[in-house]
């Protein structure tokens, strides 16, 4: 699996370490469904148009 880079909006970052420091898996887990997931998503997406080739 090659390795993803995305980047988080002040909103998501502050998510993010309240997540830490509470340490609630389901909350942790909405946070990746909800904005981790389909940046991933977008990402390997857009990787693909580069590697096809007609």
């Amino acid at each position: 699996m090659s390795k993803v880079f995305i980047s988080l909006d002040q909103n998501e970052l502050v998510q993010l370490k309240s997540i830490a420091l509470d340490k609630d898996p389901e909350e942790a887990l909405e946070f990746v469904l909800k904005h981790i997931i389909s940046k991933v998503e977008k990402q390997e997406k857009g990787k693909l148009k580069h590697t096809i080739i007609d």
